[in-house]
Parts: C-alpha cells; sequence; structure tokens
C-alpha cells in the first residue's frame, strides 16, 4: 500500500514539475494536470482505505489482549480450592431438592385454600339469592327476577375483586418459601470464582446473573402481574369475563344453572392459573439452581484442564501473543506511515 501511494504522489511531483517548466508545449501541459486530477482520487482512497485497515486492526489488537487475559486466568482457576466448589454444588443440588419439593407443596396448598374459599363464597351467594326460608323449610328458585339480577352482579363482581386479593395473597405466600430459599444461594461465593475468569466472561456471567436475579424477585415478588403465556388481560379482567357473560346471557333474569356454571368457570379459571403460574415460576427457580450448578462443574473442568498443562505450553502461549501483537505492531507503523504521508 505504500509502495504504491509513493508511486502516486510521485507521478503527482513529476505534473507539478512539468507544469512549472515554461519550455513545455499546451498539450503535455494538458495532460498533465488531467493527470494530477485522476491521481488525487488514488492517493485520497489509499489513505481512507488505511484509516479503515488502522480501524480493523484496533479489532485485532483486541483480540490479542483478550488471549492473553485469558492467559493471565489461568492461574487464578487453576489455583482456587475444589474442595469449595464441590461444596458449593453440594448445598446447590440440596437447594434444588428442597425448591421441587416446596414447589409441589406450594402448589397442592395453594390451589386448595382458593377452591375452599371459592366454594365458600359461591355457596354464600347461591344461599343468598336462590334459598330462602319460609316456616323453617327451604325453598329453591331456579331463576332470579329481572330486577334482582343487577344486585347479584353487582355483588358477584364485588366478591370476584375480593377473590382476586385473595388469591395474590395465598399465592405470594406460597411463592416466598421458595423465593426464600434462592434467596440463600450463595451470590458471593459465585462471583468470588467469577473474578477468577477473564474480562470478557466476568462480564458474561455477571450480565446474566443479574438478569436471572432480576427476573426472579419480580415475578417471585407479585406472582399475578407476570401472567403466563401472552395474554394483555390482568388476573382480575380474566375472572370477570365469565361475570359479564353471565350477566349477558339473558336480557330477563338469571337462572340458578347458568349461576353455578359460572362459578364453575370462574373457580377453574383460578385453580388453571395458579397452576400455571406455580408451573413457570418453578421452572424459572430450578433453571436458576441448575445454572449455578453448570457454572461450578465448568469451572472445575476447566481448572482440571488448567492443572494439566506445563510450563512448556505456557511459555508457548505467552510466546504465540506476543509474536502476533509484534506482528500487529509492525503492521500498525506500516499503515500510520500511509496515513502520515
Amino acid at each position: 500500500m505504500n509502495e504504491y501511494l509513493k508511486v502516486f504522489q510521485a507521478l503527482t511531483q513529476f505534473s507539478d514539475r512539468l507544469l512549472a517548466d515554461e519550455h513545455q508545449s499546451l498539450e503535455i501541459k494538458q495532460s498533465a494536470t488531467q493527470l494530477s486530477l485522476d491521481v488525487e482520487p488514488c492517493i485520497q482512497e489509499i489513505k481512507q482505505s488505511a484509516l479503515r485497515l488502522k480501524g480493523l486492526l484496533q479489532v485485532c489488537f483486541k483480540d490479542v489482549s483478550h488471549a492473553e487475559d485469558v492467559w493471565n486466568s489461568k492461574p487464578r482457576i487453576a489455583g482456587a480450592s475444589p474442595v469449595d466448589v464441590w461444596e458449593q454444588i453440594g448445598e446447590l443440588s440440596g437447594c434444588d431438592v428442597r425448591i421441587r419439593s416446596l414447589g409441589k407443596q406450594g402448589q397442592y396448598d395453594a390451589v386448595f385454600k382458593v377452591s375452599k374459599s371459592w366454594s365458600d363464597k359461591a355457596t354464600k351467594l347461591k344461599n343468598q339469592w336462590f334459598l330462602w326460608d319460609k316456616n323453617h323449610q327451604i325453598f329453591q328458585r331456579d331463576t332470579l327476577g329481572f330486577f334482582e339480577k343487577d344486585n347479584l352482579h353487582k355483588e358477584l363482581r364485588n366478591e370476584v375483586d375480593y377473590q382476586a386479593e385473595r388469591v395474590i395473597l395465598i399465592m405470594e405466600n406460597e411463592l416466598h418459601l421458595i423465593f426464600k430459599e434462592l434467596q440463600s444461594i450463595d451470590i458471593e461465593k459465585i462471583e468470588f470464582y467469577i473474578e477468577c475468569f477473564d474480562l470478557n466472561s466476568q462480564s458474561r456471567f455477571r450480565e446474566r446473573l443479574q438478569s436471572i436475579g432480576g427476573e426472579i424477585v419480580s415475578k417471585f415478588t407479585e406472582p399475578l402481574k407476570y401472567l403466563p403465556g401472552s395474554s394483555v388481560k390482568t388476573f382480575k379482567e380474566t375472572l370477570k369475563q365469565p361475570v359479564e357473560a353471565l350477566v349477558h346471557k339473558s336480557k330477563m333474569g338469571i337462572s340458578l344453572v347458568d349461576f353455578e356454571d359460572s362459578c364453575k368457570v370462574i373457580g377453574s379459571i383460578m385453580d388453571s392459573l395458579i397452576v400455571a403460574i406455580f408451573e413457570e415460576r418453578m421452572k424459572l427457580a430450578t433453571h436458576t439452581v441448575e445454572k449455578a450448578i453448570k457454572f461450578y462443574n465448568d469451572f472445575l473442568e476447566k481448572q482440571a484442564r488448567y492443572q494439566q498443562e506445563t510450563p512448556q505450553q505456557r511459555a508457548a502461549e505467552k510466546d504465540w501473543i506476543e509474536y502476533q501483537r509484534q506482528q500487529l505492531r509492525e503492521v500498525q507503523q506500516y499503515i500510520d506511515a500511509v496515513i502520515s504521508h
């Protein structure tokens, strides 16, 4: 590249000399002028290419620096205590067992509590609106009249709102036990071993750790804010759908059969949602523990490999890194020479 630049610059210099010579003909001077004009873009193209190449060369320097950073990390990883790592894996394995047990029991308890709570509410509403006591005899109405329909609708909506709050409280309590177990994971220990790695790996591991941590906090402390699936409706809106469908089913009134069917639908929605939330949160929790275990297993695998490396291998790798850096510096000097001309 530098040789070509010198050729083009020489052409320009010779043309300038010819133009300064008063004894040369007009025709040759016109040719020299045109040649100088056409050579200039060639010179600029070489310089622009050199600038672009200099930018690309910086990426190569970063690659070599990264290789050196990895080389420097090997003694840190090789020198870490494998006993401590195995202890962390053991603790995480125990945490995984406890989380799965808590998740199974928590889901069962949540479904049971919510189902019982809603069953009691539905029975209360049925007794209030469809049964009456006359002379100590219980009579059942099959249909509510037009004027009673709106009052039942209003009360049913209020009960559904209350039940939604009850579900949130139950879910928070049951998921909190799993959340506490996740909080018992020793993040400082993980951070200690992360610092053994090269800077790029450290950044990547920390980013994953922060991302997972943020998702755990949000999904376990606000269980019904992030519902499974792609629906944009809130939990309360989902529960109110059967209520609105019941009211609009008949303009003249509400039958007992339709009322009971709607209550069953509401109960089914809550049960299905609780199961779906627990399955999603449990998947997040178990994957988190599995990723932590995998991190430690990968650490031990690297440690075993690095401990087997000989001083000769280490020296050869260092020589390769220095040779690559030296070659790149020579190219950089060559490019700088082109740019400065």
